[in-house]
């Protein structure tokens, strides 16, 4: 009798377990499902994006030519990729590479008085030829406002032209191993020979992630800029960072957005919580924030299904204990 009431109870604790597991499946299953849910959260932010006509459903990108590429970056793995070695033009993302190589030669606290080389196009903070600001203004004015004269001066400040700054740049993005790219300006306006791929630009950016200095622009919704103009009077600028994700989507730190006609729309993410960081190189996207939404849910469903089945390898009990499951 004792026997058999062993046996029964080993029989019914095999029946649990399995309970336990074919729950949990489902569970993962109808997890993608509800994250696409917070894509609808966002619909006023993609209205703001231009308008495209499109037969894709929106789960899908937005263009058939869009590069991206999606790093889990404890573990450096590639979770989704399309396009990533195709050479687009970057636009302003290129100000990841800038501020790289700015500082390296360059303290915050230093002093720039700007030449001609602030008189470009496309977005700009508004110097004028004998203003002087700090490294630490032009760096805030780069990485919130996007602003390309910032980029200018800093560039002329390193290395006195900005042909040969360009040159520093492609320098320092070979020795990241970047084969695909060429960069001839320290701000992304459009040139022939100006160029990378959705994969080089992934290891600038995953570069640029460990740089605590840098790090600390990007995620800054909004700042104050300063500078003095050429007869000494104090200027000033309130900026709004152009990231419309930056403090609504759950996690987003950051990094840079970038626009011309010639490239698209283009965003660099980085997105961390607590069971994961994700970075995400998105180029020539129609609708950057739809697109940028839809992938980063992709890697999450995919993060937390291999979190899951680590669990269920060592122990089928710990499955109903991962993060976001239940």
């Amino acid at each position: 009798m004792k026997r058999f009431q062993n046996s029964f109870f080993s029989f019914t604790k095999t029946k649990l377990y399995l309970l336990v597991i074919i729950v949990s499946i489902f569970a993962l299953i109808g997890l993608r499902n509800l994250n696409q849910s917070i894509a609808k959260g966002f619909t006023t932010i993609a209205a703001t994006t231009p308008n495209t006509t499109s037969s894709k459903t929106p789960s899908e990108p937005s263009a058939p030519d869009l590069c991206y590429v999606l790093i889990d970056t404890q573990t450096t793995q590639v979770l989704k990729t399309s396009n990533a070695d195709i050479q687009r033009a970057p636009a302003s993302t290129t100000k990841l590479l800038t501020g790289l190589v700015a500082l390296q030669t360059l303290k915050e606290t230093d002093i720039v008085r700007v030449g001609t080389e602030v008189n470009i196009d496309g977005s700009r903070l508004g110097l004028r030829p004998g203003d002087e600001i700090s490294v630490h203004d032009l760096l805030t004015a780069l990485y919130v406002h996007s602003a390309n004269d910032a980029a200018a001066a800093i560039a002329v400040k390193v290395s006195g032209s900005i042909p040969a700054f360009a040159e520093e740049m492609n320098k320092y993005a070979a020795k990241l191993g970047c084969e695909h790219t060429h960069f001839t300006n320290p701000h992304g306006m459009p040139d022939s020979n100006h160029y990378t791929t959705a994969n080089d630009l992934g290891k600038i950016a995953s570069l640029f992630l460990k740089n605590e200095e840098l790090m600390k622009y990007v995620k800054q919704a909004s700042a104050r800029v300063q500078w003095k103009d050429a007869r000494g009077i104090n200027r000033y600028a309130e900026v709004q960072n152009t990231n419309s994700l930056l403090g609504l989507y759950p996690g987003d730190s950051g990094l840079k957005t970038g626009t011309t006609q010639e490239a698209g729309q283009c965003l660099v993410s980085y997105v961390t919580r607590s069971d994961g960081d994700l970075l995400l190189v998105l180029l020539g996207s129609k609708q950057r924030y739809r697109d940028t939404i839809n992938l980063l849910d992709e890697g999450w469903a995919v993060q937390r299904s291999n979190a899951a089945l680590r669990s269920l390898a060592k122990d089928p009990k710990a499955l109903i204990m991962s993060p976001g499951i239940f």
